[in-house]
């Protein structure tokens, strides 16, 4: 039986607090489903060299364009890390017809109970010209990530192995492009990529559905290189993360800041913030990276998974232009203008969102504690009017979250309002996480 599944968009203050990961990044695990192994996408009308897709970039996350069954244009995240398509809202007074489906129970990084979803089977999904006629997809009962509200756009669900498993999938985000590539058709050009000066050919690992990759990791001047196996997380707008209880010699720095890392299916990802001395992938060294830190409660579903050490996300990534080429079980990179931007976290501890997508209605969701926001008195809920005397009127979300995040050593001047009242407020930004002394011997 097909089920005719409507949303209402009701925006309420209640829904807020699940958006606070505007500047971390979105944490998520589906496998409670499996997902079959037929390739699912195809290539309607011409088959040209190459299907350009655009995108958008919010916080390091890529956001396409989608429709479902014949459906209004739905908006999604492309995320390496989740095997099935999910759905978690519609636009306001939407309505999308799923074939016959059935109530499963959905787990992930957090510290709340599993959640339920409808598991559909074979649905259409389009993607311009990109096609799949039989996918299985998984729509949320209730929004629990609020996607739109910290994206500050409509966002209406998360998309990722189905469609990397069908092409060789190539992602620029400086020209925000992926071009899509038969993998059997263009074979040679895949060949001749690591022959060229400024490519990496990196092996990739496919398990259950995700990629993986090996880094290393030195976590202070003098120490050894440490061996770390991490998934390739799109869906992550963070630099990496580590799991310190799946490696005795992952420490948490002793420079740290507790944050809220990010929204996972079972709720809040908590934890700290540090940096260490570098991470290395294959020869490419990045000096001082941020690094997340999870705590044990929030991911103790991946504990039991065993298969990774932590994640490479977004912040890494957009240093590249990067290729997944899944049936060769290869990454190849190529860095871009912005491999030597420096590593920075929110130094405000501002957490903001928009409960008006595509609106600049900007919110404070979250304030860390004892961050120099705290001790200044701005408090959640205060709506944000300028920056630096700037309205925030004119700037979209990744210039706020820039102006919290990079503004280190310089004076910031923020303009709030509190119920009818207008409040000013300044800090002199410092950076507090610093990579652990030379042990020692």
């Amino acid at each position: 039986m097909d089920v005719v599944l409507k949303v209402v968009r009701i925006f309420c203050g209640c829904m807020i607090l699940l958006a606070a990961a505007s500047s971390q990044g979105i944490a998520q695990d589906t496998d409670s489903v499996e997902p079959s192994d037929s390739l699912a996408f195809k290539i309607t009308g011409d088959k040209d060299e190459r299907i350009t897709i655009p995108f958008e970039v919010v916080n390091n996350l890529i956001i396409i364009k989608a429709t479902i069954n014949d459906s209004a244009p739905l908006k999604f995240i492309l995320d390496t890390g989740v095997a099935k398509t999910l759905v978690t809202s519609l636009p306001g007074g939407a309505e999308i017809l799923l074939k016959s489906s059935r109530v499963v129970q959905l787990s992930g990084l957090g510290v709340g109970d599993p959640v339920e979803a409808f598991y559909s089977e074979k649905n259409s999904l389009s993607i311009d010209r990109v096609v799949a006629e039989e996918l299985d997809i998984l729509f949320l009962k209730e929004d629990i990530f609020q996607l739109s509200s910290f994206m500050g756009t409509e966002v209406h669900g998360i998309m990722g192995y189905e469609l990397f498993a069908s092409f060789a999938v190539e992602i620029n985000y400086i020209s925000e492009e992926i071009f899509l590539y038969h993998p059997e058709a263009f074979e040679e050009k895949f060949e001749r990529l690591p022959r060229h000066r400024k490519w990496h050919k990196i092996p990739l690992q496919i398990h259950e559905k995700k990629p993986y990759v090996n880094v290393s990791l030195k976590h202070q001047p003098g120490a050894s290189e440490v061996p770390l196996r991490l998934l390739i997380d799109t869906g992550s707008s963070n630099a990496f993360s580590l799991y310190d209880l799946t490696h005795d010699e992952i420490e948490i720095p002793k420079s740290r800041i507790n944050s809220l890392i990010g929204v996972g299916l079972s709720g809040q990802v908590s934890g700290y913030m540090g940096r260490v001395e570098a991470m290395k992938l294959a020869d490419m060294k990045f000096e001082e990276p941020v690094i997340a830190y999870p705590d044990s409660v929030s991911i103790r579903r991946v504990f039991s998974l065993g298969d990774r050490n932590g994640s490479l996300g977004g912040e890494v990534l957009r240093r590249f232009k990067v290729i997944f080429h899944y049936p060769n079980k290869a990454l190849y990179v190529r860095k871009n203008r912005d491999f030597g931007d420096r590593f920075y976290y929110n130094l405000t501890g501002i957490e903001v969102n928009t409960p008006l997508p595509n609106l600049p209605l900007y919110v404070v969701s979250d304030v860390r504690e004892n961050s120099p926001a705290d001790q200044k008195g701005i408090q959640k809920g205060d709506i944000i009017k300028h920056i630096n005397a700037e309205p925030v009127s004119r700037m979209d979300l990744n210039e706020v979250i820039a102006y919290l995040q990079k503004t280190e050593g310089r004076r910031l001047r923020v303009g709030i309002q509190r119920d009818s009242v207008y409040k000013r407020y300044e800090f002199k930004l410092r950076n507090k996480l610093k990579v652990d002394e030379a042990a020692d011997h």
